[in-house]
């Protein structure tokens, strides 16, 4: 399951969806069990943080689910080009 989609959220901040690193799966297990670094995620990443580590605001319940929001950042003229 190789699958990303990036849209701009502000200047600084964009959505991505996709799978997450070890790094970003450890932080966001002490909020909720729930991630375990598995499947495709929600996360915001901030352009001005060097270590690249986002933040995981959400789990996909399915890669159907997933691909429903791309589709909407990409009917919304969110999605960036790759």
């Amino acid at each position: 399951m190789s699958f990303q989609a990036v849209a701009k959220s502000t200047n600084r901040h964009s959505l991505v969806i996709g799978e997450i690193t070890a790094a970003e799966a450890e932080l966001a297990k002490h909020e909720n069990p729930f991630i375990d670094g598995k499947g495709l995620y929600l996360i915001s990443v901030d352009s001005e943080v060097e270590a690249g580590i986002g933040s995981v605001l959400a789990k996909f319940t399915s890669e159907d689910a997933a691909y429903e929001l791309a589709r909407f950042f990409r009917a919304s003229g969110k999605m960036e080009a790759a």
